[in-house]
């Protein structure tokens, strides 16, 4: 069998239950296979592995700190497959912008991952997959709860509750999904903990909020095995209220789903943590995606990009 040189992963963004997952509710995340990465490996003469990315070039042992998940994951990955001593030089190319809340760490991770075992062609399973990704995200991101490496390696959405093993999810959903980036970068950790402390305060807007989000993300689960994306859509614009109720979303978010919302589409909300980042909306048709486009455009939003959501799990 030819043995492969090159690792490919992509995005994700969270479709329903952001916030309310912290508190053992349901999250609905899918991938978004329209917004690559790809890692590449060439051979080395010199004794050293090489990096090249946007954001490094030079020799793996003296990368910054905020590649330091990255070194140790390239490392344990090699010992992993018993090829400690084997020099190489390493093209990383993503198309993922970073802190935006679409993966972007992790989908280095599974690309790396497997673009050496696919160069020293040694096979791995999914879940031998996971487990080492956990070594650089867990550098990266302190706790990582796996859900942005499980969904940036597969292509099926994925469902997920904390403390339990996440699992792939039927998904039968035609028309388009819109990701707009507001260019604010969102606060995870500001939004998470402000958020903690409504709920430990008693606030009951924030706990009805919560347990809203959460039942809201078990219909939507339903919705996408039936393919009802009207009423998916309906189940967005609810969602985003509810972010809204506990003051993680942004005045410019907020704008935006306005703007999708008046273009045609069926839902619109933030995605992720909040406070910033990007906003997801769908769409039946061609046209209104376009026009959503169009109108998000001349608000002065530059980076959109598009999935086609009937190519989801095919």
């Amino acid at each position: 069998m030819k043995k492969s040189n090159i690792g490919m992963s992509h995005a994700k963004i969270i479709l329903m239950g952001e916030h309310s997952v912290v508190y053992n509710k349901p999250a609905i995340a899918l991938p978004v296979t329209s917004v690559a990465l790809r890692v590449e490996i060439e051979p080395n003469i010199e004794n050293s592995i090489l990096i090249d990315s946007d954001y490094y070039r030079g020799k793996l042992n003296n990368v910054p700190v905020n590649m330091l998940g990255v070194k140790k994951l390239i490392h344990q990955t090699l010992k992993k497959i018993d090829k400690e001593n084997e020099h190489f030089k390493m093209f990383i190319k993503s198309d993922i912008p970073s802190e935006r809340g679409m993966g972007s760490s992790a989908a280095t991770a599974i690309g790396i991952i497997k673009a050496i075992c696919n160069y020293f062609n040694q096979p791995i399973n999914r879940e031998e997959l996971l487990k080492l990704s956990d070594v650089e995200e867990k550098i990266t991101h302190g706790n990582p709860s796996g859900l942005d490496a499980a969904t940036v390696s597969s292509n099926y959405p994925i469902w997920f509750i904390h403390g339990k093993k996440n699992e792939q999810i039927p998904f039968n959903i035609n028309g388009y999904l819109i990701i707009a980036d507001s260019g604010i970068r969102g606060r995870t950790d500001i939004a998470v903990n402000y958020v903690r402390e409504l709920v430990n305060n008693k606030n009951k807007v924030a706990i009805d909020s919560i347990n809203n989000l959460g039942k809201a993300t078990i219909e939507a689960k339903e919705c996408l095995a039936k393919g009802n994306i009207k009423k998916l859509g309906n189940l967005m614009n609810f969602a985003h209220t509810q972010l809204q109720n506990i003051q993680v979303s942004h005045p410019l978010v907020d704008k935006m789903v306005s703007t999708a919302k008046f273009s045609g589409a069926l839902g619109a909300k933030l995605t992720g943590s909040g406070l910033g980042g990007c906003v997801i909306s769908i769409a039946d048709s061609l046209d209104t995606t376009n026009k959503i486009i169009n109108n998000l455009k001349k608000q002065g939003i530059s980076d959109i990009w598009t999935q086609q959501l009937g190519s989801i799990n095919k």
